[in-house]
């Protein structure tokens, strides 16, 4: 029987780069916060977790699970559950340095989370973080998680979407300079991320008619074309498509005035136009609790919006809150979909 369809999700939860944070929230985690409701299990290295439980002098014990397969037999309760892609050269693991092998395994350990997702043995994934530069050393030419996913699943129009509390905010460009910008601001690209917005937050959150607001480019919406044609030429037509297609969205609005506090409870979503435009309110206000979403894809994955932070790892300072608001969402998501499924 698919674990979709028991009771309790399934959470996958990647181990991130191990020469970062990441071992260090999830154990938190587990430790702190995890409930009866939780059933996680990690894709990593057993000797990794091991060489930070001893260096912070915890203790919890580790369990094995030889295949994803056996995830609903061997699972353990109130035990750190890990699935091993391979063994870990523990000879090769850096503490807090940019190193090309834990680059390798950040991207090993996503790769074996999402053949598990689209095979239904795992219900959601979520990912700890990666060091985009590290995973490039080994070979691996992506931008981030969210192109991983993109990829491995065949997403087309897939959409970045950060979340804490009410707010939301999705990004029509994400990890680009800025100097590129304006030229992937066109009508189908924004008419695109109204959709898959729309139907996201119907199709995860539970959300009947989700209401849009969309951002101009420009400052002050262009002041009517002074500033600007993207608003008039591309984004406000978008809107004007996306409205006659039934979506309960609205814009272009100036982004200097959208996330006031006003509007933050008028809508379910803002898009932003830029990855600064629309994440610096949201990061200003809920820095700790912030979730990644990844919309446009046929499986379930958040992930804590924050790095690898290498100047902290192996210290014990790490903040673990957005790991465990990360796994909440796909907790909540998952369930979503086993009472729609």
């Amino acid at each position: 029987m698919s674990l979709i369809m028991n009771n309790r999700p399934v959470i996958g939860v990647t181990m991130g780069d191990p020469s970062g944070i990441g071992p260090e929230i999830i154990i938190k985690h587990i430790l702190y916060e995890a409930t009866i409701k939780d059933k996680l299990i990690i894709f990593g290295s057993k000797d990794v977790f091991e060489y930070y439980l001893n260096l912070f002098d915890m203790a919890m014990h580790i369990n094995v699970i030889e295949s994803v397969d056996e995830i609903d037999k061997s699972y353990r309760d109130g035990e750190i559950n890990i699935f091993q892609p391979e063994k870990f050269d523990m000879g090769r693991l850096k503490v807090g340095e940019l190193d090309e092998y834990s680059g390798r395994w950040a991207y090993l350990c996503v790769s074996e989370a999402v053949n598990a997702a689209i095979s239904s043995k795992i219900d959601a994934i979520v990912t700890a973080p990666l060091n985009k530069k590290a995973m490039n050393l080994a070979g691996f030419r992506y931008q981030g998680h969210t192109e991983i996913l993109a990829e491995r699943t065949n997403a087309k129009n897939y959409v970045m979407m950060l979340a804490a509390k009410r707010l939301r905010v999705a990004l029509v460009t994400t990890h680009v300079a800025l100097e590129h910008v304006p030229e992937l601001i066109t009508k189908d690209r924004v008419l695109n991320t109204i959709r898959t917005v729309d139907r996201d937050l119907k199709r995860w959150f539970g959300i009947e008619k989700p209401k849009i607001a969309v951002s101009a480019l420009n400052p002050h919406n262009s002041e009517g074309g002074l500033m600007g044609s993207k608003e008039e030429e591309e984004i406000i037509p978008a809107v004007e498509s996306a409205r006659s297609e039934g979506i309960d969205v609205y814009g272009s609005f100036s982004a200097d005035t959208l996330f006031i506090k006003r509007k933050r409870t008028s809508y379910d979503c803002f898009i932003a136009m830029y990855h600064d435009q629309g994440l610096i309110p949201l990061k200003a206000l809920y820095f700790d609790s912030s979730v990644n979403i990844t919309l446009g894809i046929p499986i379930i994955r958040t992930s804590p919006d924050h790095g690898t932070a290498f100047d902290i790892a192996g210290k014990l300072k790490a903040n673990h809150k957005s790991l465990t608001e990360a796994i909440r969402q796909a907790h909540r998501m998952a369930r979503w979909k086993q009472k729609n499924h």
